[in-house]
């Protein structure tokens, strides 16, 4: 019998090829692909999206774990394919279809979101950026998928989403829409006639979920910053060593901690399209060369509390980029 929980922890941890070796091992011993992906992989990709959600993983640490699941994925799928063929029942948890909007290059988040919900067991088809009405609907022909996700970055682009809601309604297809990206809110996707909104890539398939009857739809609100949340005074003269994330130069974000307590802050808006700007410039949007510039700055130390400390450097970091 394989141990789930250490599979789990491999997977937690991006280790790939012990997550690829147990994967392979565990077919041998005669267990089932549905049995694997559901206590191997779900169910390890389910903490990540938990740890991530509450600052407590990063995005490239994300990243990596869903690099360690597709190890496994490219041992099950076909196995996951042959097995429904013969069974007539899909094994997966739903059908997505995942794309960036006409105008919008941006696919970062998207791709996170794919990695993701991958991870929660959607069988997902990515048709990549700068998507028209059109091109959703050929897709949508071929996968027939029970959810239509939308991606968006630029406040210009952003308003298309409509576009392709629309057309879907006047075509009489029924789908469930969810939007995300950095511009989107729950009060335009209410606007847009869209089904949900997700904040983040948590939170996103969390909605996912929710629409194939999978749990409860996510909060419209998203989890609160750590540096955001009122703590008693630490005693005078504590101590904190904080280090910053950059993507090659460029800050991401800030961890702190204290002899009490530790902070972790995923820094605003502009920082993220700085960063992806940078990426798409510099063409290192796919998934391996895309993590591959994180990296963790050397340890500082400084007087105050891990919050105080924390929300001193993102001000210094947001004065500094202007």
């Amino acid at each position: 019998m394989p141990d789930y929980a250490q599979m789990n922890q491999y997977l937690y941890e991006g280790n790939a090829k012990e997550v690829g070796a147990m994967t392979v091992a565990a077919i041998a011993e005669g267990i089932t692909p549905q049995e694997i992906l559901s206590k191997g992989l779900i169910a390890g990709m389910s903490v990540v999206g938990e740890d991530f959600k509450h600052n407590i993983l990063y995005v490239p640490e994300v990243l990596i774990a869903a690099r360690a699941m597709k190890a496994a994925m490219a041992v099950l799928r076909p196995l996951l394919v042959a097995g429904d063929a013969e069974s007539g029942v899909s094994s997966t948890t739903g059908v997505l279809l995942m794309g960036t909007v006409r105008g919008d290059l941006h696919d970062i988040g998207k791709n996170l979101v794919c990695m993701m919900a991958e991870g929660a067991g959607f069988e997902v088809h990515d048709i990549g950026v700068d998507q028209s009405v059109e091109k959703f609907m050929a897709a949508a022909d071929e996968c027939k998928p029970h959810i239509i996700g939308m991606s968006a970055l630029l406040t210009t682009t952003m308003t298309y989403m409509k576009t392709v809601i629309d057309g879907f309604e006047a075509d009489g297809r029924d789908v469930k829409f969810a939007i995300g990206g950095a511009p989107i809110s729950q009060m335009f996707s209410d606007e847009i006639g869209a089904d949900g909104y997700g904040a983040d890539a948590s939170s996103a398939v969390d909605l996912f979920l929710s629409f194939m009857g999978q749990g409860d739809a996510p909060s419209d609100a998203p989890v609160a910053q750590v540096a955001q949340i009122e703590t008693a005074d630490a005693p005078k003269g504590t101590q904190t060593t904080f280090q910053i994330l950059y993507w090659q130069d460029l800050p991401s974000a800030i961890k702190a901690a204290d002899e009490f307590t530790e902070v972790k802050i995923e820094l605003p808006l502009p920082f993220v399209e700085r960063i992806d700007e940078a990426a798409q410039r510099l063409g290192l949007t796919d998934e391996a060369t895309y993590t591959a510039q994180y990296k963790w700055g050397d340890d500082q130390d400084r007087e105050g509390s891990a919050a105080e400390v924390a929300a001193a450097v993102q001000a210094e970091l947001e004065i500094a980029a202007g």
